[in-house]
């Protein structure tokens, strides 16, 4: 599901996520079906962040372009 997600895409959804839990309107299952999927994205976009980490740190020492991998091949 998120592997096709940009990371822009990925903070927007979960932000309308959080949204979502915060109006207090969801039933229990609901809630806990949302949080998971929260938290999936959150590790997502934070795997994403990584991989960029990574990418600029090479490009700096060795003072070369490098392709940007996606992090879940």
């Amino acid at each position: 599901m998120e592997n096709n997600l940009t990371f822009e895409a990925a903070i927007l959804k979960l932000e309308d996520l959080v949204k979502e839990l915060e109006s207090g309107t969801l039933a229990l299952e609901e809630s806990v079906n949302k949080y998971n999927e929260g938290i999936r994205l959150a590790k997502y976009c934070h795997d994403l962040l990584k991989n960029a980490e990574t990418v600029i740190v090479k490009m700096i020492k060795n003072d070369e372009i490098v392709d940007f991998p996606n992090p879940k091949e």
